[in-house]
């Protein structure tokens, strides 16, 4: 995983992109995370913890890490130090280390700061790991779309009972990440979108999921729920 991101070409990764690749989970409603996850987390955790700031920052850059992915690693690793006696003002500080962050050069950063990173690293990238773990358990149904519209629609027959399948933009999109280290906005802008399944003739049982980033996300969710589905892993 960590090789494919460093072949991107830089600025390929646009700030929520990884966090994005996550929401495939949310095709899998709630089925168990594989178990492996554990044993990637600590693969990802070693390779990380042999970085020094420079590659941190590279990696970081480079998968486009956002100041709230970097804000949750800040508060962790003070909440970390404080285990015993919380501080209430750990907020301010981790918005502290962040802005610090976005300013100085690796070679200019505390244990802080590098911990910062670090955190939120392990956090993405484990994260990633366990949708690509949960990809690999089962190759998604591949359903046949058509365009309905503004969106598509499709549906499967499982257990003897038609489930419709339907994707369409979402209501809300979410507001764009922003990037710890200043990146070229994306010229085009993104529109999110969001999946919903029902199955029956009068459709009284439903779940649905989104916003998630790009259609085709979106689509490969909704396969994934239908395979979870089928394979009795989850229910509506």
């Amino acid at each position: 995983m960590l090789h494919a991101v460093a072949s991107l070409p830089v600025g390929s990764l646009q700030p929520g992109d990884v966090s994005a690749a996550t929401e495939v989970r949310a095709g899998l409603l709630n089925a168990d995370v594989p178990s492996a996850s554990d044993a990637a987390a600590r693969c990802i955790q070693q390779t990380i913890d042999d970085l020094g700031p420079a590659d941190l920052w590279t990696l970081a850059r480079d998968t486009a890490m956002t100041l709230d992915e970097l804000a949750w690693g800040a508060t962790a690793t003070l909440a970390g130090e404080r285990l015993a006696q919380p501080d209430p003002l750990d907020v301010l500080a981790a918005q502290a280390i962040v802005d610090e962050l976005a300013e100085r050069t690796p070679c200019r950063w505390g244990r802080q700061h590098t911990d910062a990173v670090r955190a939120a690293l392990y956090r993405t990238l484990a994260d990633l790991a366990d949708v690509l773990l949960e990809a690999s358990e089962s190759t998604p149904t591949l359903l046949d779309w058509t365009a309905h519209d503004g969106g598509w629609r499709a549906s499967a027959v499982i257990g003897g009972v038609i489930h419709h399948v339907a994707l369409q933009k979402a209501e809300h999109s979410p507001s764009a990440a922003q990037p710890v280290w200043h990146r070229t906005p994306p010229s085009v802008p993104r529109i999110a979108w969001q999946w919903r399944i029902t199955n029956g003739p009068t459709g009284r049982t439903s779940h649905d999921c989104g916003p998630i980033p790009s259609a085709l996300a979106a689509r490969h969710a909704a396969e994934c729920a239908i395979t979870a589905l089928a394979a009795g892993r989850c229910s509506l």
